[in-house]
């Protein structure tokens, strides 16, 4: 497991012990270059690293400049966010795509529920300083959680990220009468509250030393009892 606030791969422009390499910024998009160094030290050093004069001494420009790009810490949290997000979403991908789509369509469902897990469970192991940015702040009204609550269209490229992964295949599991109408009402966030909270305990309690192997049984055995506790008749549940 990797130290706090540090990835289990060596960020993309990190020097010698992780910390990022200085950045001599020339021309182009200054936004996006600060907003790079930014998420570099996040990925670094944690949520804590997230300094705008820090960010643009590592950009090399002038904390002037930046605050032209940016008018607070909030407003550069924000954009490291965003980019946290995307990154989440590729991991949410590369989980799909690494297993193979079933013919059968409750199987389909139940197998991108547990990919989509899947994916948002290695992205906080992977990026733990990036995870912890993320949730760190308390959700503002019409941010993530409000979304998350009515569920309006998002653009294509959302329909990939975990929650709406699994959103979208436990509507299909209701279409497909192996859910019933009256068991879907926040059965998403029952999902993402267990696989939110499993990607916590892992980076985050005890748990984060656990040797590689148990880890991983840990992730199988609370999957198998995420994804088949999602259709199971609750008549056959104890109590």
């Amino acid at each position: 497991m990797s130290p706090r606030g540090q990835t289990g791969d060596k960020a993309a422009g990190a020097g010698r012990g992780g910390a990022p390499t200085r950045r001599s910024y020339h021309h182009g998009d200054l936004r996006n270059a600060l907003v790079e160094a930014a998420t570099q030290l996040v990925r670094a050093g944690g949520p804590e690293a997230l300094v705008l004069r820090e960010v643009a001494r590592e950009t090399g420009v002038s904390s002037t400049a930046a605050y032209r790009h940016f008018e607070s810490h909030k407003d550069l949290v924000e954009a490291v966010k965003e980019q946290a997000g995307q990154v989440m979403v590729q991991r949410v991908r590369d989980e799909l795509a690494a297993s193979s789509p079933s013919d059968d369509p409750v199987a389909e469902a139940l197998r991108r529920i547990d990919a989509s897990g899947r994916g948002y469970v290695r992205f906080a192991l992977t990026e733990p300083g990036l995870f912890r940015l993320m949730f760190r702040e308390r959700a503002q009204a019409g941010g993530t959680a409000a979304r998350l609550a009515v569920r309006p269209k998002t653009p294509a490229e959302d329909r990939d990220a975990s929650y709406m992964v699994m959103a979208d295949a436990l509507d299909a599991l209701v279409d497909l009468g192996a859910l019933s109408a009256e068991r879907r009402p926040f059965a998403d966030i029952s999902l993402w509250a267990g696989v939110h909270g499993l990607s916590v305990l892992l980076i985050d309690s005890q748990l984060a030393a656990l040797p590689e192997d148990i880890r991983q049984a840990v992730i199988d055995r609370t999957f198998d009892v995420l994804v088949h506790g999602v259709y199971s008749d609750p008549k056959l549940a104890p109590g």
